[in-house]
């Protein structure tokens, strides 16, 4: 991997015309690549609702959550869940495998068939798992449009209702969530410039963070949205930088002749991981308090000889690309409390899980990730060694970022 390649995204090598976005796997099409080290509970969903529609939408969204199996109704399941009332007025209620109820929830107000299933699954999951859910959340990532052009596009959990965000005719990539889930970074590449930009998913509006000379790429916001990492190449060196969101002084984390990149905040927000090729010219992961200084330290424990593209989970977890062989491919390493240091987990069944590709994202459910394998990006379920399509095109797709449960 040459230095400037480690996630500055200049490889955007793609053909003319919009893309037309492939639908996504059916969930009868999930592909498990290797026996599953612990089976999904089943359930069947009875229906009920007078909104045909809506019951559509309920057992499609417990298909694609990724946390069950799914049964057809009649079967005999772990649990049972029936719902009855309207759109804008439900009960759901949950049954073990002999039918008794063990407990319900009301729903109301609801304006939208895929809210209103959306909330219902995941209030489903929060009852029987104690997890946010997953079905709120929604997936930014970047598309080719033209042959020099790429453009932000977002998407359902489940791959469906695709809206491109931006119409800039330029290159837009590395959209990263800010941690409300209102808006996402990303990187906008001038005629010759790069800048940062904030777009705003409730206003539609976008403003730029910087406009410095050189590079200005990788930008990420802090669990608290005070601070903004970011990449700048500034006196012919690509370093890591902080400021304040909303501007003020510039900090300098590294200053080497090594290229950084891919900044990822930790879920408490008093460390960064970002990609350091300060060792030997290859990447590797490193780790370093953006607020009290010192030096960046090598996380630890990691296989791979180069390591790239971090996500940070909020259980602590880092996803990341190793370079194994001559391929990349997606591994997962418990990270100590103070960053430095990790263990390796296994995908799946020990041994048996091969997943390459590039630029991994958590779900909020901390349990599935993005990945972008040949230009598509796959759900890949950490716990079972499952994957599925999610989205796929005439032209490539990539660089997703999960989004926090969308309220």
């Amino acid at each position: 991997m040459k230095k400037l390649q480690l996630l500055l995204t200049a490889a955007v090598l793609l053909a003319a015309a919009l893309p037309v976005f492939a639908q996504n796997a059916a969930p009868g099409g999930i592909v498990v690549t290797a026996e599953a080290k612990n089976a999904n509970p089943t359930l069947v969903f009875k229906g009920g609702l007078s909104d045909q529609a809506l019951n559509e939408k309920i057992l499609s969204d417990f298909q694609y959550c990724g946390w069950f199996t799914v049964l057809n109704s009649g079967s005999a399941a772990a649990y049972q869940v029936s719902a009855k009332g309207s759109l804008q007025d439900f009960t759901v209620t949950i049954s073990n495998s002999a039918g008794v109820a063990m407990n319900s929830f009301r729903i109301t107000d609801s304006k939208e068939v895929d809210a209103a299933a959306h909330t219902a699954v995941d209030t489903v999951l929060n009852k029987i798992f104690g997890i946010q859910g997953i079905c709120r959340s929604k997936i930014v990532f970047s598309a080719a449009t033209t042959a020099k052009n790429r453009e932000i596009f977002i998407c359902d959990f489940d791959g469906k209702n695709i809206k491109q965000i931006t119409k800039n005719n330029t290159l837009c990539v590395e959209p990263v969530w800010a941690p409300d889930g209102k808006s996402f970074v990303y990187s906008f590449y001038g005629p010759s410039y790069t800048n940062l930009v904030q777009y705003n998913m409730e206003t539609g509006l976008s403003r730029r963070l910087t406009q410095y000379g050189g590079i200005n790429a990788g930008g990420s916001l802090s669990p608290d949205g005070k601070t903004l990492a970011m990449i700048l190449s500034r006196s012919n060196k690509v370093d890591l930088y902080t400021r304040p969101t909303e501007g003020g002084q510039l900090k300098q984390l590294s200053s080497n002749k090594a290229v950084e990149a891919s900044p990822r905040w930790s879920p408490d927000g008093k460390k960064l991981c970002f990609v350091s090729d300060a060792k030997n010219g290859r990447p590797v992961l490193c780790v370093i308090d953006p607020f009290a200084g010192g030096n960046a330290t090598e996380i630890s424990g990691l296989v791979g000889s180069e390591r790239v593209a971090p996500s940070w989970s909020s259980d602590n977890k880092i996803a990341y690309c190793a370079k194994i062989n001559r391929n990349y491919e997606l591994r997962v390493a418990k990270l100590s409390a103070d960053g430095k240091s990790g263990v390796m987990e296994d995908i799946g069944v020990a041994g048996n899980n091969t997943f390459p590709g590039e630029d991994p994202s958590w779900a909020p459910d901390n349990r599935h990730v993005t990945l972008t394998v040949n230009g598509a990006i796959y759900v890949i379920d950490t716990r079972l060694g499952a994957k599925r399509k999610l989205v796929s095109g005439s032209r490539k797709v990539g660089q997703s970022n999960w989004s926090p449960i969308l309220k």
